[in-house]
């Protein structure tokens, strides 16, 4: 006897080719906006626990998501930061830098994303960090350790404009010195 067939053709779950064309643009979009990514395996990490996460890392201008690697190799190399596809083994979420910044507040920059990260990793033993993109560079995990040991971005602009002013207020004691000197000596010999 013969198959009948019965209705339409199911479809796959996926949504297709299509479904993952967008897909792959709307990461390589959030990619190429992002200062920093960080590459994490997340087995082993309850559903709540992820949700947990990215509540505390969004207010730090840091967006979490879990993401199937095919894809998001196929983002990275769209969005010119290949280097990416060598960190994406086993189940992977990454941590973008940047992207997702709340309104009067400025992007989150790389040493704030590590920092998150790395104190994320001692609450949250299973969290593992594999490596990082920073700077147009693929970075190890060692590497993203060192780097959340780095002051941030605004005590470095400071440190830089006092280094910068500290000669400067010397000439002008220098200068302000003599004056000073002359107005003692004659206000000495008035008295």
């Amino acid at each position: 006897m013969a198959k009948v067939k019965t209705g339409p053709k199911v479809k796959r779950k996926g949504g297709g080719v299509a479904a993952k064309a967008k897909k792959v643009d709307a990461l390589a979009a959030q990619l190429s906006g992002a200062n920093a990514v960080i590459v994490t395996d997340y087995r082993g990490l309850r559903v709540g626990e992820l949700q947990a996460l990215r509540r505390r890392l969004r207010p730090k201008g840091v967006e979490y998501h879990v993401v199937k690697n095919s894809l998001f190799g196929r983002a990275a190399t769209a969005s010119d930061r290949a280097g990416i596809r060598s960190l994406l083994t086993g189940p992977t979420a990454v941590a973008l830098a940047g992207v997702g910044a709340p309104a009067g507040r400025g992007p989150s920059d790389e040493v704030e994303l590590a920092r998150g990260l790395v104190e994320e990793t001692r609450t949250l033993k299973a969290l593992k960090i594999l490596g990082a993109f920073v700077g147009g560079k693929v970075i190890s995990a060692d590497d993203v350790q060192t780097l959340a040991r780095l002051p941030g971005l605004p005590v470095l602009q400071a440190t830089l404009v006092g280094t910068l002013q500290a000669p400067l207020q010397n000439v002008v004691g220098i200068m302000t010195a003599a004056h000073s000197n002359l107005i003692r000596v004659l206000q000495a010999r008035s008295a």
